[in-house]
This record gives C-alpha cells, structure tokens and sequence, in this order.
C-alpha cells in the first residue's frame, strides 16, 4: 500500500506539486516586493504591485487551487467541463477582442480585465488532451462513434484554429507557446506519426509565409521612408504587423556594450545589465540597482531581478523547480491507468514549462523581445489565475492517482 503523507491527508494532492507550488509562491513576493518596491512604497495602498499581486494570490488560491482541487479529486468530468468552458469562452472573447479589447502597449491584451488568451490555453489544452484520448474515455459526440485517426486530426486541427489564429495577431509569443504545447500533447498522445510531419511542415510553412509578408511590408515601408513618407500603420486586424516587421529587420546587430540605451532597446539592455550586476553571486535580495530603471521588472523581466539579487545558484533554482513540476506529473501519469488523466498530468505542465522557459529567454536575451509573464511569479492577474487554476487540477489529479493507488495496494492485501 502507497503510503500517505501528513500533508497530503490534510491539504490532499501531491506533496512535490505543493512544494513547487509554495516555493515559487514564496519566491513571488519576495521577488516582487523587491522588484517593485520603488512604487510599493511610495505609498501603502491597495493599488500598489505587491498589495495587488498579494490579493490575486489569495484568489487564485481559494477559488481555483482549492476549489478545482475539491472538484478534480471528486470527478475528473469536472475538468472536462471546466476545459469546455474556458475554450468556449475564450474563442469569443478572441474574436470580440479586436473591436472591444482594451489597448495595452499597442495591443490590445484584455476585456473587462480578463484575458482571452489565458482562457484558450486553458480550454485548449484540455479539450486536446479529451480529444487525444477520445476512445478511451468515452467522449461521445455523433462525428466521434465512427471515429478514425483522420478525423481526430482534423478535429484538433479546427480546435488549434479557432484559438491559435486569432491569438497570433494580438500575440504571437503566445500563439507561438501554444502550439509548441499543443504539438508536445499530440506527440504525447501518440497521435500517428505522418499527421505530427504534417502539423510540422504546415507550421513550418505558416512561419515562412509570414516571413515574407513581413519582408514585403519592410520593402514597402522602406520604399515610403526613401521617398519622404512614413509607415504604413493602418492595418487593421493586423496592427502587430508593423512592431514584428521592425523586430525582425531594423534590430541593431552590433553587440550591446557598443549600442546606446534608447526607447527600443531599454529593456534589453537594463535586463543584461541586472544580470551582469550579480557579478554571479547575486546582490542579496532587496539590493537590486536595475529594478528603478528596468521596465517591467516586476512582471515581463522579473527573471532579470531574481538572477541581479540571486546569483547563478538562485536563477538555476526557480528554473529547476519548473523541471521538478514536469518530472513529478510525468512520474505521476506513470501510475494511472486512465489515459486522460495521463495525458493531462503531462499536458498541463507542459504549458508552464514553456512559458517559463520564453520568460527566461526574453530575460537573458536568448530569444526575441516578448511579453510572457514567469508563472506564478510574475505579477498578472488573469496569467495567475490561469496557473493556479492548472496547479488546481494537478494537484486533484495526484490526489485521485494516489487514491486508485491505495484501493489497489488495498486490493492486493
């Protein structure tokens, strides 16, 4: 018999997963409190970050990792509607977003203070992972009864559509995370190998033909700036274009300590300043110098400050723990024989590790310029509440495995 923890009889759900849970928690507002307290405390009221992120974590806890937990553990058809919803949701606040979003650094991010894109990660990655499985679990629709591999694909295919596509043209980052979880889930779900070669290869071909659109608008807007003109910035459901255009052809290729700090490369540059601060060991916490100049340094480049006030040792921490979340569910999915809960102990946080490891890569300049919160850590609103709401559903998982686990061993006595 599986032997039971005194946290997990009191709290339920997985040990690891808490802990992962709590130290990154923990890390938040510390790391938070120290990246924003030039604004914290400037004045102790409810609209400071640190004061806002404290109360988005308590709801995040009691509504969604309590909450789901409670109704994952009692059935998991709780999650399958959960995920129905939030995909539901999510595909019409994305196609509403354009005409009723509110416009946050020449995006527009939310609707009434709810992200649309934090619903269709959610909603897609389960309505993947039931699709995946479709067979085992028994998900009934008339187009499934004569169901074939084709089909299933072209299913997950219109699924990736609908929130993919629209996702892409307010934030390609995301819709970028997106499908590199989406294809992880298929692969997963040991869907046929030639229809993961077709995913690839229409992947691949959507990325060059953005390319060359962007390479024409270049050509075009260079041609204007030539014959005394400017940009064309009237594009409609395509107003991003211009801001991937630039990224892609008028960055700065001489190295940053040859460059000047200006409004384009600000972020950059103060982000690789924090870390060459560290000197390697870290400056201690609170002693950060770049969080008063580094934009954002509290949410899209709060990875830049934890490695300033932490060293290599406290940076290579918070990613490990990302890694220890991923290892756990997997070796969790090892020990359920029902494969949609396997498939959503790996799914799921495969979500997070991805935009954990965009958010590091943004911080230390590995990969191009984004906005992609560090989970859990970042201050965010509808991106907390999206993580907690995917921890919730872990941990009630882990508690319904561990149980199956104890009825078995039960049964073999």
């Amino acid at each position: 018999m599986a032997r039971k923890s005194t946290f997990s009889t009191l709290m339920g759900g997985d040990p690891w997963i808490w802990g992962v849970y709590i130290v990154l928690i923990f890390i938040s507002l510390i790391e938070l409190g120290s990246a924003s307290s030039r604004l914290a405390y400037r004045e102790i009221t409810n609209d400071n970050p640190l004061m806002s992120h404290a109360k988005h974590v308590m709801a995040g806890f009691f509504i969604f990792i309590w909450g789901l937990q409670k109704l994952t553990s009692a059935n998991v058809r709780w999650v399958k509607r959960f995920g129905a919803v939030c995909f539901v949701a999510g595909v019409v606040l994305m196609f509403l977003l354009p005409f009723f979003g509110r416009e946050v650094n020449g995006a527009r991010r939310d609707i009434m203070g709810i992200q649309p894109v934090e619903l269709c990660k959610l909603g897609l990655v389960i309505c993947l992972c039931r699709v995946v499985v479709a067979d085992a679990s028994r998900f009934r629709l008339n187009f499934f009864r004569k169901n074939t591999e084709l089909r299933r694909y072209w299913l997950m295919l219109v699924m990736m559509a609908l929130t993919i596509g629209p996702i892409a043209l307010q934030n390609l980052s995301s819709a970028i995370i997106l499908t590199l979880a989406a294809f992880g889930i298929m692969f997963m779900g040991k869907v046929n190998g030639k229809y993961l070669w077709r995913t690839l290869g229409s992947g691949l071909l959507a990325a060059g033909v953005l390319v060359g659109l962007l390479f024409g608008l270049h050509e075009l807007n260079q041609s204007n700036e030539d014959g005394g003109g400017r940009h064309h910035t009237d594009l409609g459901l395509l107003s991003r274009a211009n801001t991937w255009e630039h990224r892609l052809f008028h960055s700065d290729s001489r190295p940053l300590w040859e460059q000047e700090i200006n409004d384009e490369n600000m972020q950059v540059m103060y982000a690789h300043m924090a870390i060459a601060n560290s000197n390697g060991i870290g400056t201690f916490i609170g002693e950060s110098q770049m969080r008063d100049h580094l934009p954002e340094a509290y949410s899209d480049y709060i990875y830049a400050i934890i490695f300033e006030e932490t060293g290599i040792l406290g940076a290579a921490i918070v990613m490990l723990l990302y890694f220890v979340l991923l290892w756990r569910c997997y070796r969790l999915s090892l020990k359920t024989e029902d494969p949609l809960r396997r498939i959503l102990m790996t799914g799921l946080p495969l979500l997070v590790v991805i935009q954990a490891l965009v958010h590091m890569g943004v911080s230390t300049d590995a990969m191009f310029v984004t906005g992609q919160p560090l989970p859990l850590i970042s201050r965010g609103g509808s991106a907390l509440m999206g993580t907690s709401a995917i921890f919730g559903i872990l941990m009630g998982l882990s508690e319904t495995i561990r149980r199956d686990e104890n009825e078995r061993g039960s049964e073999e006595i």
